[in-house]
């Protein structure tokens, strides 16, 4: 059976039977994949840390051609964010951007941008910037590589800029300004199209300074319904975020 090495971030696991995780991992070189842990739910395993969310590993493991699961031989954690991930203050958020790679990216689908845009905001959570600025500015970047990010500069229909506010298409395809929307009732104000240009070229650590300009709730809600209608999915985990009651 081939081996292989990979460094990846821990999404989640289950039990796949009384001693053995299924665990699901997003990996720097190779996207998303299932894998098996033998033995880790057995009471003193010592590998049993290297599995909390969001956990950054070294992952040693072999698989065979004809099983999409592959099987974990051994692994050594690299940084663990269990502290952070933990605080029920944070925890739903981050069940949040887990959802979201493990319902919208498809697996297997590698891109280094997304495992550094994820490295990011694990570090800059540490660093106490806040957990609802961290998750608008992941949601932003997640539909950004993703494609799926429209120009917020000016109107999708007649290219007018220097909009003061704007209505986002049905098909969240888009903006349209006063002119040319038709029944669109979600509406943008112009330091909302303000912030998500503005996180195309800014890192996470100048968050803090959008935190009275925008609207985060209603942001983190458009996103979420945003990355739903491209993935034709539903994000189950959004239900328990204080902006979606």
């Amino acid at each position: 059976m081939p081996l292989a090495t990979t460094q990846g971030f821990v999404l989640g696991w289950s039990p796949y039977n009384e001693q053995d995780r299924l665990v699901t991992l997003f990996t720097k070189d190779k996207g998303t994949l299932r894998a098996i842990a033998p033995g880790s739910l057995k009471t003193g395993n010592r590998f049993a840390s290297l599995f909390e969310l969001f956990t950054e590993g070294e992952f040693h493991y072999y698989w065979q051609e004809n099983r999409e699961l592959i099987t974990i031989s051994r692994g050594e954690t690299i940084h663990s964010y269990f502290r952070i991930v933990s605080n029920p203050g944070n925890i739903f958020y981050f069940y949040l951007m887990a959802d979201v790679l493990l319902t919208f990216i498809p697996f297997h689908s590698s891109d280094p941008r997304l495992y550094k845009l994820l490295n990011s905001i694990l570090t800059r959570s540490e660093e106490n910037i806040a957990i609802d600025l961290l998750l608008l500015y992941f949601l932003a970047w997640t539909l950004r590589i993703e494609g799926l990010m429209f120009n917020p500069r000016m109107c999708s229909n007649c290219n007018m800029r220097n909009l003061e506010q704007v209505w986002v298409r049905s098909d969240f395809r888009g903006i349209l300004c006063s002119d040319c929307r038709t029944n669109e009732s979600l509406i943008l104000s112009k330091e909302e199209l303000s912030f998500i240009g503005w996180t195309e070229k800014n890192s996470p650590e100048l968050l803090e300074s959008w935190r009275d300009r925008i609207d985060i709730a209603k942001l983190i809600r458009f996103f979420t319904r945003k990355i739903e209608f491209h993935g034709e999915c539903t994000l189950k985990s959004s239900r328990y975020l204080k902006e979606f009651a």
